[in-house]
């Protein structure tokens, strides 16, 4: 199946960008291991290290690698923390992965909770008939090098934790100009490196989809994903209860059939009061969940590389000629006409 989707309605990766503490804890924890002192690059950040909850910009978080970099006399400093990342540093997002049964489900709910861990620019997830493509499209300089091969390094280095096994991506991309020196890259992502790409990418064979992983626990995972969406929802946090309501639906309409109670425990309010706000703004449940559904397939139609078996599967429809019911009675034609006007 070809997909591709990309994270949800008022995402996460749309606000400022910024980068949990709990995630730069990965470099500090590597400093010590090197027996770096790293007092005054600490007292730097203005944030206390043992709140989870604080955030610093993606610029501080860069301009800390590269000060490390400097302290530690190591131009690979980004790779070499990346080394040693576990699922400690993602937060709760590393922990729902670890917990999943296959890297599929493991990445997917990488897309859904990247924002909990630094909120730069959408997951693009494509699948095709030989490679999955995790793509961002964020372009940045030199300044975010360490950072972002941290990024992408950790990632990999992740991967290779949870399956156990010493795989390798078919390629990654950066946006900047390349460094001097590739020694080090070369050894830790072996594979091939571009750089000056329109994108951040990592490119991995499609058959890591299905790569069982070693530590699977489908009741941790269910209990871990239940945190994960109560702190992104405080992430994202609105005093609009139908933004956050739209924004949760989007998340979830992969998963199947959203009821309203789910919704509203979510938004950790009664149904009767959910209700009512809907009721305040005249919309219904179904009208809501029908809004995001739409909105969602029309950028979809505009993907041709999705067919529309899998527009519907992201939709959350068991069948093809569900979906295509559902949107002839939002816009009064079939999905293969927008398709059509979307290709010009």
């Amino acid at each position: 199946m070809t997909a591709r989707a990309k994270t949800g309605v008022d995402d996460p990766a749309a606000l400022a960008p910024s980068t949990a503490v709990s995630y730069l804890l990965a470099l500090f924890d590597y400093l010590r291991l090197r027996q770096i002192d790293a007092t005054e690059l600490q007292r730097s950040l203005n944030v206390d290290l043992n709140d989870r909850d604080a955030r610093v910009s993606e610029l501080e978080a860069a301009e800390l690698f590269n000060r490390a970099a400097v302290l530690a006399q190591d131009p690979d400093l980004g790779v070499h923390v990346a080394e040693h990342i576990r699922p400690g540093h993602y937060g709760v997002l590393g922990y729902v992965a670890m917990a999943c049964t296959t890297l599929g489900e493991a990445m997917l709910a990488q897309q859904r909770y990247q924002g909990l861990v630094i909120t730069v620019a959408p997951v693009d997830v494509r699948i095709d008939a030989e490679a999955i493509v995790l793509s961002w499209n964020r372009s940045t300089d030199l300044r975010y090098r360490q950072l972002a091969e941290f990024n992408l390094a950790g990632m990999l280095t992740f991967v290779r934790w949870i399956t156990g096994q010493a795989i390798s991506p078919l390629g990654v991309d950066f946006t900047y100009e390349a460094p001097q020196r590739l020694d080090e890259q070369r050894r830790v992502f072996a594979c091939p490196i571009r750089f000056r790409q329109d994108s951040y990418r990592m490119i991995v064979p499609k058959s890591w989809q299905g790569l069982g992983l070693i530590q699977p626990d489908p009741a941790m995972r269910q209990l871990m994903d239940r945190l994960a969406q109560q702190q992104l929802l405080t992430l994202t946090r609105t005093d609009d209860p139908l933004v956050r309501a739209r924004r949760l639906i989007a998340q979830r309409l992969g998963d199947g059939e959203l009821e309203l109670s789910h919704v509203a425990s979510a938004l950790h309010v009664s149904p009767r009061t959910f209700q009512r706000k809907l009721q305040e703004h005249g919309e219904s449940f179904t009208q809501l969940v029908d809004g995001v559904r739409k909105e969602m397939a029309e950028r979809y139609l505009e993907d041709a590389s999705l067919s529309l078996t899998d527009i519907a599967f992201l939709l959350g429809y068991s069948e093809q000629s569900a979906f295509a019911r559902a949107y002839k009675r939002w816009t009064g034609h079939a999905p293969a006409r927008t398709r059509q006007a979307a290709a010009g």
